[in-house]
């Protein structure tokens, strides 16, 4: 694929299909700065490449649209659990911000 770079004199990134990759940490640490982390860049960066804000309506195209995938990592004394989890990826902006409000 293309790199794609948010571009602030384009309108939206509408006419774009793109894989869009978000690798956040989620350990405590994080906790503090998580709400604004999400409403200043995570949020924003979906709207650009979903062309307006997500919907439970809308499914962004289920076949050759903008892919959203989600990896968090924690810290390893989290086990016996994985400190790494990996959403498959999926063409819903909808569903992806609900993985995101789940960390």
């Amino acid at each position: 694929h293309k790199a794609t770079h948010m571009d602030p004199t384009s309108k939206s990134g509408l006419n774009q299909v793109s894989d869009v990759v978000f690798v956040i940490e989620g350990t405590a640490n994080l906790g503090p700065y998580f709400e604004s982390l999400r409403k200043n860049y995570i949020l924003p960066t979906i709207e650009y490449f979903n062309g307006g804000p997500p919907a439970e309506t809308d499914f962004g195209g289920d076949y050759g649209g903008t892919q959203y995938g989600l990896v968090v990592f924690n810290t390893v004394d989290c086990a016996p659990e994985s400190y790494v989890q990996c959403h498959a990826p999926t063409s819903s902006a909808f569903e992806f911000v609900s993985w995101i409000d789940s960390i």
